[in-house]
């Protein structure tokens, strides 16, 4: 297994421990990974001399074991001692065979965890176990690292899966904290708080005595300040460096015991303040939550003390994740780099907030985006020409006789419900939330998605008219799934119109699909299309997003910067 296919394989290892609540420490991982490269080699070797059966993939229920010491010099292996010796040369392209490294003896086991000061210092698992929150579990034993060496910046390039993943996790944190937050609002509220079981339970049961109206703004509140109560507890951990090396100095360093082992970045005052402030705090006290959690506190507060803000406070259990296994030999330090991210993406987070809380009021339309400046310089639209919210017919006439029709069965095909922008997570199909548009240089935009999107993911409304008519624009029409039935954006436009156009067959990455809202479906006025923006391959963030043009005068129009500057509109003067 070569080091890059190690690196993803630790990662991925150290998120599933991390999102399963599992402690572990980085030997275990690598005696892991070491424990699958040796079944695989096995694996290849069984089938090569045709005894597949022996294979160790296909042997169910093997523990993972210490591997077995090395053979005496003078006596050799115990093992293999009369086996013939394989040819590995049939191997082509295999790394050379790797020394196993002598297991460490109980005694070094024991003065290890007499002396846990000489451990080296690793970058700090997800978060610090709080012992009210989850038991402080001792590392495994019985495992031991396999000295293999592994280049662990390789999965921690700038645009690196984890790095993507890191980062997204924030801006989905950032919307769903803000969309919960808009529905009360950012007030201050005296509501009541109390640990107490009785008087939890009376809250209750006067809350059920509410009439309609009341009961839904108590919910909403509650659910306001908790989800704030949430924010406040993390980003209470940024300042508990601080409060720790208030009470390093408080300590008589004559009176501590000297350090042993290779210097870690901190003095026996801090490690000893560290102590106390868990215990007072009711944080777990074993020696290797007390140095994780050392390395993440301090981390925190000189990433605060630097300048970064909002990345702090919309951390989460990924972006920890990342700050855990970001390696120390890196010549961009963990703080330098994440300094990177709120440089990039602070902007893209302050208008995040600002549409969530508008879009929480209201503004389906999304008359915010034309209020950013870098939008507003670049894009000269009237806000009654835009619109992101739905597709509305162009004349009460031509929808009265699209009914008239008869045309009211549709396929399973363009059925689809009322988006949720609401519902935002990597999982969910709607990244209409996460769609900007964003300066491509001094006198154009481009839209773009800035968290990951997946195959066939929802990523907006494409705005226009709906029309049934004969007569149709060669520049400004979209075909629908209907004879005489299109969409006119000549007058009306919106943010994934101003998306990237490639010429009749070309490249692309998303499609106009036509669908049917749901609600509509068995009324007798099911004419409420939507000509929806879906993903056609998995998109990068910042990739620009790109349609086809529906013929080539489309494509034309799409290429003069001119056009561009007034949202493609037709017959609309600048502001």
């Amino acid at each position: 297994m070569d080091e890059t296919a190690r690196g993803f394989l630790a990662q991925a290892i150290r998120d599933a421990f991390t999102s399963s609540g599992i402690d572990h420490n980085e030997e275990y991982i690598d005696c892991l990974i070491s424990k699958v490269d040796n079944d695989v080699l096995q694996a290849h070797l069984a089938s090569q001399d045709g005894n597949t059966e022996e294979s160790p993939l296909r042997t169910t229920g093997l523990a993972l074991q210490t591997p077995p010491a090395s053979p005496h010099r003078e006596r050799g292996s115990y093992r293999i001692l009369n086996a013939p010796k394989r040819n590995y040369g049939n191997l082509a392209g295999a790394e050379p065979r790797k020394r196993r490294k002598r297991p460490i003896s109980k005694l070094a086991e024991n003065l290890g965890d007499k002396f846990p000061d000489r451990i080296a210092d690793e970058p700090i698992e997800v978060g610090c176990k709080n012992i009210s929150q989850q038991p402080d579990y001792d590392h495994v034993k019985g495992t031991h690292h396999l000295d293999i060496p592994v280049d662990s910046s390789l999965s921690y390039q700038a645009d690196s899966a984890y790095t993507v993943k890191a980062m997204s996790s924030i801006l989905f944190e950032c919307a769903r904290v803000n969309f919960a937050i808009a529905l009360y609002g950012h007030r201050t509220s005296g509501a009541p708080t109390t640990t107490k079981p009785d008087k939890i339970r009376k809250y209750v049961d006067e809350i059920s005595e509410y009439d309609y109206e009341k009961a839904i703004d108590v919910i909403r509140r509650d659910n306001a300040l908790a989800t704030g109560k949430g924010l406040q507890n993390r980003y209470n951990e940024t300042i508990f460096w601080k409060i720790i090396l208030k009470v390093a100095a408080l300590i008589d360093h004559t009176k501590l015991p000297s350090a042993k082992g290779p210097a870690d970045g901190f003095t026996m005052a801090e490690k000893a303040a560290t102590k106390k402030f868990m215990e007072d705090a009711g944080y777990g006290l074993g020696a290797e939550n007390q140095r994780q959690c050392r390395i993440f506190w301090k981390n925190l507060f000189q990433m605060r003390e630097a300048g970064i803000d909002k990345v702090l406070y919309y951390r989460t259990k990924e972006f920890d994740s990342y700050c855990k296994g970001y390696p120390k030999t890196s010549e961009i330090s963990l703080v330098d780099e994440i300094m990177k991210w709120e440089t990039q993406h602070r902007p893209h987070i302050e208008q995040l907030e600002t549409r969530a809380l508008r879009l929480a009021k209201g503004d389906l339309m999304r008359l915010s985006d034309l209020e950013n400046p870098q939008v507003e310089e670049r894009l000269k639209v009237h806000e009654s020409s835009w619109n992101n919210a739905k597709n509305e017919w162009a004349f009460a006439s031509e929808e009265e006789s699209f009914r008239k029709k008869g045309l009211q069965t549709f396929s399973p095909e363009v059925l689809c419900a009322p988006s949720n922008c609401q519902l935002v997570s990597e999982s969910e199909g709607d990244k209409s939330t996460f769609t900007f548009l964003l300066p491509k240089d001094g006198s154009s935009l481009f839209a773009c998605s800035i968290v990951p999107v997946r195959e066939g993911d929802f990523l907006g409304i494409f705005a226009g008219k709906i029309r049934f008519s004969e007569n149709w624009s060669t520049t400004h029409g979209i075909r629908g799934p209907i004879d005489n039935l299109w969409l006119d954006y000549s007058q009306v436009t919106g943010m994934l119109n101003q998306m990237r156009v490639s010429e009749p067959g070309g490249r692309s990455n998303v499609r106009l699909q036509w669908e049917v809202a749901h609600d509509d479906i068995g009324t007798d006025s099911c004419t409420s299309w939507r000509v929806s923006v879906k993903a056609t391959k998995p998109i990068m963030p910042f990739e620009p997003l790109i349609r086809v043009a529906a013929q080539q005068e489309q494509f034309v129009l799409h290429s003069s910067s001119e056009n561009a500057k007034r949202g493609f509109l037709e017959l609309c003067e600048a502001d």
